[in-house]
């Protein structure tokens, strides 16, 4: 019996020295590139437009990365997650990309004093990540935008879905979160050229 306790101890340490280090939970924030928007400036400001919390569908409202593994099977990755509460990382980040692209006269976030003459709704259907065998990996995002005269007796202006996706370069979430974040960027253009030509022109 002695002779087997130098083995188990042996086998001991070699499975110790083969132990995987626990993997680290990583937090990232979606940013929209301005410049993945285009160029707009084709566009007339239109009025003054409160921005809406952003809506974000289940099973996309938690803070982990959704993977969709296949056409009927999605999960989440324990170990990255949002940095911020989705609805207010995509509320944010929409009503800085408007901003900063001059669509409207001013950009103001609902409960704001400020009067505004259009309200944007807005519906994220689907941020995921796509990973399914058939097809190359990529992030895809799915938006509705409701945008509403607020002096026409809420007389709704735009009414539509957009979708992009996005091939994923690179390993590892950062590329993953990397390629939504154009993904999204490119939706939000997709709005941008929807929308209808101002009927009045601000006052200057």
């Amino acid at each position: 019996m002695f002779r087997l306790l130098p083995a188990l101890a042996l086998a001991s340490l070699a499975a110790c020295g083969t132990t995987a280090e626990p993997q680290q939970r990583q937090a990232f924030l979606v940013q929209l590139d301005s410049a993945a928007g285009g160029d707009n400036s084709q566009h007339k400001l239109m009025p003054a437009v409160s921005v809406a919390p952003v809506v974000v569908a289940a099973p996309f409202s938690g803070r982990n990365l959704v993977v969709r593994q296949s056409d009927f099977g999605y999960a989440v990755d324990p170990y990255s997650e949002f940095a911020a509460n989705p609805v207010s990382m995509w509320t944010e980040a929409l009503r800085a990309w408007l901003d900063g692209h001059r669509l409207f006269e001013r950009v103001l976030p609902t409960g704001s004093s400020a009067d505004a003459s259009l309200t944007l709704e807005t519906t994220l259907l689907e941020a995921v990540i796509d990973r399914r065998n058939a097809q190359p990996p990529t992030s895809r995002v799915t938006m509705r935008f409701l945008l509403i005269d607020n002096s026409s007796s809420y007389r709704v202006l735009l009414d539509r879905t957009f979708t992009r996706a996005e091939a994923i370069q690179g390993k590892g979430a950062e590329s993953e979160v990397a390629a939504l974040s154009l993904a999204a960027a490119h939706v939000m253009r997709d709005f941008a050229n929807a929308l209808p030509a101002p009927v009045d022109s601000p006052s200057r």
